[in-house]
C-alpha cells in the first residue's frame, strides 16, 4: 500500500490523488495541517525536505514532486495507463504539465499562499 502525505487545499496535491483514483490503486492518508506547519515537522522534512505536499511513500521510498508522482504512479501501476503511448504524445504531455508547474502552478501558489496563511 501507499501512504500520500497531502493537504485538501493544495492542487499539487489533488493531481496525485486524481491519478491514484484513476488507477484504482489503494493508499494510506497522511494528511497534513499547513497551517499549523505539519510540513515544518522533523519527520515529514526528512521525507520531503522541499517542506511541500504531495509526498508519496511506497516500499519505503518517498517519491516527490506531483508530476514525478504521478509518472512514478503509472510506472509501477501500469494499469490503466495516464501517459499516451506514443513518444511524440508524452513529449506533449510533459511538456503541457512543466507549462502548468512553472505558469499556472506559480500564480496560484501566490494567491493561495496569500488567502489561506
Amino acid at each position: 500500500m501507499i501512504e500520500l502525505y497531502h493537504n485538501d487545499m493544495s492542487t499539487c496535491a489533488q493531481k496525485v490523488r486524481f491519478a491514484v483514483a484513476e488507477k484504482g490503486v489503494p493508499w494510506q492518508s497522511r494528511h497534513l495541517d499547513l497551517r499549523a506547519r505539519d510540513q515544518q515537522n522533523p519527520e515529514y522534512l526528512k521525507l520531503n525536505p522541499n517542506a511541500v505536499v504531495p509526498t508519496l511513500v511506497h516500499d519505503g521510498v518517498a517519491i516527490i514532486e506531483s508530476n514525478v508522482i504521478n509518472e512514478y504512479l503509472d510506472d509501477a501501476f501500469p494499469d490503466p495507463p495516464l501517459r499516451p503511448s506514443e513518444a511524440a504524445d508524452r513529449a506533449r504531455m510533459r511538456l503541457w504539465t512543466k507549462r502548468l508547474d512553472e505558469g499556472l502552478h506559480a500564480d496560484t501558489g501566490v494567491l493561495s499562499t496569500a488567502i489561506a496563511f
